[in-house]
C-alpha cells in the first residue's frame, strides 16, 4: 500500500481514538468490538464514528453490515479515495465481487497512477472473470513493476481465454520472479502434462521439490503423474508413496499410484490403491477397467467380474446419452440449415441405435435440402425398407391402435413413398445423358 494511503488510514485511526471516551478507547484497544458497537450507539453520527463502526463490523466478519455503512459514507463523500478503497475491500470480503470492482474503478479515477489501486483493480477484473480487462489492466501495472502475483493471474487469464502459449510465458515469468509460487508451478506443470511435454513437467516440479518445498503435496502429486505418463513407473511409485506418507489420500494420488504399480505388474500391491481410488469415485471407466482387471489377476476374480460389469453398464448408459446428444446436435444444425453437420450427427446417432428408423428419413431430408437427390433417394429407400411387414402406401385405413386415424409413422412412410417417385424423376432428368436429349 502506498505511504500516502497508509498514513491517511493511520491518521484517521488516531483521530478516532482522540475523539472517543476512555471507556470506548479501552474497549477498542482490548479488541472488544461488540462492546465498541454498543458504546457507539450513544455517540454522535459523525464520519469518524461511522468509519469506526464499519471497522468493528469488519473485525467481527459482519461484512454486509459494514458495507451498508460504507455505502452511506461514499454517497456523502464521493471524492474520497480512501473510502472507495475501504468499500472495495469490504465488498470483496462480503462476496460482492462486481461491487468491489466498481469501487476500485472509482478509486482509480480519484487517485490515478496509484500502483496499489491499479494492481487491485486488475485483480478485481480477474475475480469477475473479465479476462481481457484483467490482462490490459495488469499490463498497465507491469509498466512500473512486474508484480509476481499479477504475472500468475495474467497467466490464468490467458489460459481461460484458450491462449496457452501466452499463459506459459506469464507462468514462467511468475516462477522466475517467485520460485516459491507453487500455484504457478502447478498451472504450468499441468499445461506441460496436457501437452504431453512430460520431461518439462518433470523438470519443473522436480526443481520446486528439491529447492523449495519437498513436502508440497500438489506439486509432488503432479510430479508423480508426469513420471507415470512418461513411463517412469518406478519414479512415479516412489514419488506418490512419499505423498501418501505426507497425508495425501486423494483419489488422484491413489489412482496414479495404483496404475504405476499395475504398469510394473505388481498387481497384488496395485489392487489396494485402486480400491482406495474406487471407494472415492466408482464412476471412472478407466479405473473400473484396471481395478477389475487387477482383481481378476489376483485373489478375487468374482469381484473383478462385478467391477468390470459396472464399467460396462456405465458405458452402455453413456452410449444412450451420446445418442440423445447426437440427435440434439443434428436437430440444431438442421434448423440452422447446416445440413452437412446435421447429416454427420444423424449418422452417428443411427450407428448408436439402428432401430430408430426415422433417422434415415432425417438424413434423406437433409440431402434433399442440399439438392443432392441421389443420396436423398438412397436414404428414403432405406427408410421405406424399415416399414412394417405388409404395409401398403396406397392403403387408406392404416390406423394407430384403433384410433381410426393413420399414425404419424404411417403418414411419414406414405409421404416418403409418394414423394420418392417425384424425386426419382428429378434425378433422372439431372443425369447428363437425359439433359443432352432435351
Amino acid at each position: 500500500m502506498p505511504r500516502s494511503i497508509l498514513f491517511s488510514l493511520l491518521f484517521l485511526h488516531s483521530v478516532w481514538l482522540l475523539s472517543q471516551s476512555n471507556e470506548l478507547q479501552d474497549a477498542l484497544r482490548n479488541y472488544q468490538y461488540n462492546e465498541v458497537l454498543i458504546l457507539l450507539e450513544s455517540e454522535p453520527f459523525t464520519r469518524e464514528n461511522l468509519q469506526l463502526k464499519a471497522h468493528c463490523y469488519e473485525k467481527l466478519y459482519s461484512y454486509t453490515s459494514a458495507l451498508n455503512i460504507y455505502k452511506q459514507l461514499v454517497d456523502e463523500y464521493p471524492d474520497d479515495a480512501n473510502l472507495a478503497i475501504s468499500m472495495a475491500e469490504c465488498a470483496f470480503q462480503a462476496g460482492n465481487s462486481p461491487l468491489s470492482l466498481q469501487c476500485w474503478i472509482v478509486a482509480d479515477s480519484l487517485s490515478p497512477e496509484n500502483q496499489f489501486i491499479q494492481t487491485q483493480k486488475a485483480m478485481a477484473f480477474y475475480r469477475n472473470n473479465n479476462w481481457k480487462q484483467a490482462i490490459e489492466q495488469a499490463k498497465v501495472v507491469f509498466e512500473a513493476d512486474s508484480v509476481p502475483l499479477l504475472l500468475r493471474m495474467v497467466g490464468d487469464a490467458y489460459l481461460y481465454s484458450s491462449e496457452g502459449d501466452s499463459a506459459i510465458w506469464y507462468y514462467s515469468q511468475a516462477i522466475a520472479k517467485n520460485p516459491a509460487d507453487y500455484l504457478a508451478v502447478n498451472k504450468l506443470g499441468n499445461i506441460y502434462l496436457g501437452a504431453k511435454f512430460y520431461d518439462a513437467a518433470i523438470n519443473l516440479t522436480q526443481t520446486y521439490l528439491e529447492n523449495i518445498n519437498p513436502g508440497q503435496q500438489l506439486i509432488g502429486q503432479l510430479n508423480g503423474m508426469a513420471h507415470y505418463s512418461a513411463g517412469n513407473y518406478m519414479e512415479a511409485t516412489q514419488r506418490l508413496k512419499e505423498n501418501i506418507i505426507l497425508g495425501d489420500s486423494s483419489y488422484t494420488t491413489c489412482y496414479y499410484l495404483g496404475m504405476s504399480l499395475y504398469a510394473s505388474k505388481l498387481y497384488y500391491e496395485s489392487v489396494s490403491w485402486l480400491e482406495k481410488a474406487y471407494n472415492q469415485n466408482n464412476t471412472d471407466i478407466n479405473l473400473l477397467y484396471y481395478y477389475g482387471t487387477t482383481l481378476s489377476r489376483t485373489y478375487n476374480r468374482k469381484r473383478g467380474i462385478e467391477v468390470l460389469t459396472e464399467g460396462v453398464e456405465i458405458i452402455e448408459k453413456m452410449n444412450g446419452m451420446l445418442f440423445d446428444f447426437d440427435r440434439s446436435f443434428a436437430d440444431a444444425y438442421m434448423r440452422s440449415e447446416n445440413y452437412t453437420k446435421a447429416i454427420q450427427y444423424f449418422q452417428s446417432a443411427y450407428k448408436r441405435n439402428p432401430d430408430t428408423h426415422s433417422l434415415l428419413y432425417n438424413i434423406g431430408y437433409c440431402y434433399e435440402s442440399m439438392k443432392d437427390y441421389k443420396n436423398t433417394v438412397t436414404y428414403y429407400e432405406r427408410f421405406l425398407k424399415t416399414a412394417p411387414q405388409g404395409w401398403d402406401a396406397d392403403e387408406e385405413n392404416l390406423v394407430d391402435g384403433g384410433t381410426g386415424s393413420p399414425s404419424s409413422t404411417d403418414r411419414l412412410y406414405r409421404y416418403v413413398a409418394q414423394h420418392l417417385e417425384r424425386l426419382k424423376e428429378e434425378l433422372f432428368f439431372q443425369s447428363p445423358g437425359n439433359r443432352s436429349k432435351e
